[in-house]
């Protein structure tokens, strides 16, 4: 497991998703792809700027084109080898998750990190303890190694 972390940006709030990511990537010295899913009549160069806007910093960015989005980030998943995929949650309030992240989180193969909008991820250098999963500031910490599906 060494693929990119993808990060699934909806807007310019998404910054507390791309936090996680970003944290996630760093920690597991993993590459860093923050993809925004664009409609069929939404603009290229808008969608742009507002990815550069919602994850300053390092890391890949790209647009991508399709009618929903968690069908593109499921097939990018895939396609990259992602070792995470994290997505916001932005669901109405009755419900878990929110259609894209519920979709994303049935499908794809790799873990999944769903964000809640209220997250926001720890400085760097806290550690968890190896043997119990935590939960601080709405993030769950976890070994990777507990999550990766192990493939014969």
């Amino acid at each position: 497991m060494n693929g990119p972390v993808i990060c699934g940006i909806e807007d310019e709030t998404g910054s507390g998703v791309a936090d996680v990511a970003r944290e996630l990537a760093e920690r597991y010295e993993f590459p860093l792809l923050y993809v925004h899913v664009l409609d069929d009549d939404g603009e290229m160069e808008q969608a742009v700027r507002m990815l550069r806007n919602a994850a300053p910093g390092p890391g890949e960015l790209a647009v991508e084109r399709a009618r929903h989005p968690a069908d593109r980030l499921v097939e990018l998943a895939e396609r990259r080898g992602a070792s995470f995929l994290v997505v916001g949650n932005h669901g109405p309030r009755s419900s878990v998750l929110g259609s894209i992240s519920a979709d994303v989180s049935r499908r794809a193969r790799c873990p999944v990190v769903v964000v809640s909008p209220a997250a926001e991820a720890e400085a760097p250098g806290s550690e968890a303890r190896s043997d119990e999963p935590e939960m601080r500031g709405g993030i769950v910490r976890f070994r990777v190694g507990s999550a990766v599906r192990q493939v014969a």
